[in-house]
């Protein structure tokens, strides 16, 4: 049983990040939109500005009170997007009265770096993106990071939400991969979990997937984030199942460090191709 250092393989990206920002003549830029006063949204966005400036990103936080209506809100966004940027991001969760598609649908395709706007995903299900969404590129990150042969593997993936479900389903199908998505109306999700060679959460739910779950050997990714007084976990039972597992990410230090560094990595590389 391996289990995955988020920090370590995240490191070495910022690390090559690092190198190609310090040979670029004008460094690149990112904007994050971040509206209320989530705490664990807070949390997140301090860590991808202390990653971002660390490999010379110059980072722009726009902070807006929950209070503010949806028509500011899309108007302070295009106000945002006429300066010269190369991502920018509204951080999520958004308080419960905004239109989250109609907020993320005002971003620019072009510098869509967490690559939720219709467009980006668009892009993914015909196969002719240039980015990858960075959750999904995490896990593919640390597949190709511990050498994961997927060629005819059963991939399992539970969870169909925007950040992580929906775009790795679409990055998946064009995998050799044999590919079963799961939701919450799945019946009997421990019999098909159980069958998988590699299995994928990102619901967001505490302990959703026990031990008994997964067969022996299997690789266990998992992308689920959820807090139990003041505590972060994944969706899994991390202890029993990385008893059992091959490959086993925790929750935190997994996953989630990595996705920082392929948000910078898709900055810079919008940078990078820049005429």
């Amino acid at each position: 049983m391996k289990i995955v250092d988020g920090k370590s393989i995240a490191n070495s990206i910022l690390a090559r990040l690092r190198r190609q920002v310090s040979g670029m003549k004008r460094k690149p830029v990112l904007a994050v939109v971040l509206v209320g006063e989530d705490k664990p949204s807070e949390v997140y966005v301090k860590h991808k500005q202390a990653a971002a400036l660390s490999v010379g990103i110059k980072f722009l936080l726009y902070k807006f009170p929950a209070g503010i209506s949806q028509e500011q809100l899309i108007s302070k966004i295009r106000g945002i997007q006429n300066q010269a940027l190369d991502g920018i991001i509204v951080q999520l969760p958004l308080p419960a009265k905004f239109d989250k598609k109609k907020v993320l649908n005002e971003l620019n395709p072009d510098i869509d770096v967490d690559c939720l706007s219709w467009v980006s995903l668009g892009k993914l299900v015909i196969h002719d993106n240039n980015l990858v969404p960075p959750s999904p590129g995490a896990v593919l990150e640390i597949l190709k990071y511990h050498k994961i042969n997927l060629k005819g593997k059963h991939v399992v993936l539970v969870g169909q939400g925007d950040l992580i479900g929906k775009p790795l389903t679409n990055i998946l199908i064009h995998m050799p991969v044999t590919l079963t998505t799961c939701n919450k109306e799945t019946q009997n999700l421990g019999k098909i979990t159980r069958d998988a060679d590699i299995l994928i959460t990102g619901v967001g739910r505490y302990q959703l997937i026990k031990a008994s779950m997964i067969k022996q050997g299997a690789v266990v990714i998992d992308a689920g984030v959820s807090f139990k007084a003041g505590k972060m976990y994944g969706d899994i039972d991390f202890g029993p199942v990385s008893k059992k597992a091959a490959l086993v990410t925790p929750t935190p230090g997994g996953v989630g460090p990595i996705t920082v560094a392929k948000l910078l990595e898709n900055t810079v590389l919008i940078a990078k191709n820049r005429k």
